[in-house]
This record gives C-alpha cells, structure tokens and sequence, in this order.
C-alpha cells in the first residue's frame, strides 16, 4: 500500500517518525510503501526456498543467505526488504551493521496480494536498473516459480516451473528447485 504522494530519498525515509511501528515499509522509487505481516502460507514456502538455498550455499560454501526482514540499501531512492537475499563471498562487503548496502547477486520475492504489484512493477526494474544478477519471483497462488537474469541490460526468463516442473539458477550452478516440493501441502 503506497503511504504518501511525495518522493523521498532514504535519509528522509529513515528520519521519519510518524510510521507505525508494527508494519515493515519499503522505499521503492522514492515511494514509500507498507507492507503487513506475511501469511503462515507465504512463511512456509520461505522457509522451504531458504532450507534449499542456504544448504546449497553453505555445503558449497558459497555465500551468505539472509531471509526477511533485512534492510536492502539499493541507491537513494530505494530501500527494499526482499523475502530471501543471497550475496556471494565476492561481495560479502555489502553485509554491513546497517543491512545489505548494494546490489546483491540473488533475490527472491514471494508475492501476496499487497505485494504482487510492486514486486512484479518497480520492484523488478530497480533490480534491472540494480543489476541483480538473478531475481526469482514465487506465487503462491499460481504455485509457480519464475527465475529471471539480468543479461545486456535487461532480465530475462531462465527458467519457470509449476506443478512437477523444477527451477535452476545460473547465479548457484546446480542448484535446482522443484515446484512440488515447494507448494506440496
């Protein structure tokens, strides 16, 4: 849910006092945007994509793999909370005490009916203009798994799977998801 028409920059964002504290708020192009608690649904699958990318990360000893929420600090207008963030050993100087500042090299988002618009609109293309190297977007209510790369200045569909079907990543060479035993009750 968009909050105010003005633009901010994040060091206004941060400043602001009047935000209630039991929603999580998101800077995307400048726009301030609330976010509520996720469902029991949307925590179960991200609990399922963080069990199979943080093992993946760590038996590889790959990475870090942070889950929501956490603080991305993309540039100045943009401030977002993805649901699942992966950042190489090559750049684990992003992880800082304040959150992730820069562009990490995997993000994943888990769309809800308030969120579904932004993460699949402007959250998307400050990842494109971020270069994230690779973004997923995951619905629940499709049960499907959407795995897009940034390659020549765009993203690009790499792969997508429902039902049986199952996702790989180029950014973690290797790993593979399947739709199943994502969205399997």
């Amino acid at each position: 849910m968009l909050i105010a028409e003005k633009k901010y920059t994040i060091a206004e964002f941060i400043s602001l006092d009047e935000l209630d504290e039991n929603f999580y708020y998101e800077l995307i192009n400048g726009e301030i945007v609330k976010k509520s608690s996720p469902t029991p649904w949307h925590q179960l699958i991200l609990a399922r994509v963080y069990d199979s990318v943080g093992n993946f990360v760590k038996t590889n000893q790959l990475g870090t793999v942070f889950f929501a929420p956490v603080d991305v600090f993309l540039d100045k207008e943009n401030l977002v909370i993805p649901d699942l963030i992966y950042i190489s050993n090559t750049k684990k100087s992003i992880i800082t005490n304040n959150g992730i500042e820069g562009s990490p090299d995997l993000i994943v988002e888990i769309l809800s009916p308030s969120t579904a618009k932004y993460d699949r609109d402007g959250k998307m293309k400050t990842y494109k203009r971020n270069q994230i190297d690779e973004y997923w977007i995951i619905d629940p209510k499709a049960q499907s798994i959407e795995v897009y790369i940034w390659q020549n200045g765009d993203y690009d569909l790499l792969t997508y799977a429902v039902e049986g079907g199952k996702i790989e990543s180029k950014v973690l060479a290797g790993l593979s998801l399947s739709a199943q035993e994502l969205f399997n009750d």
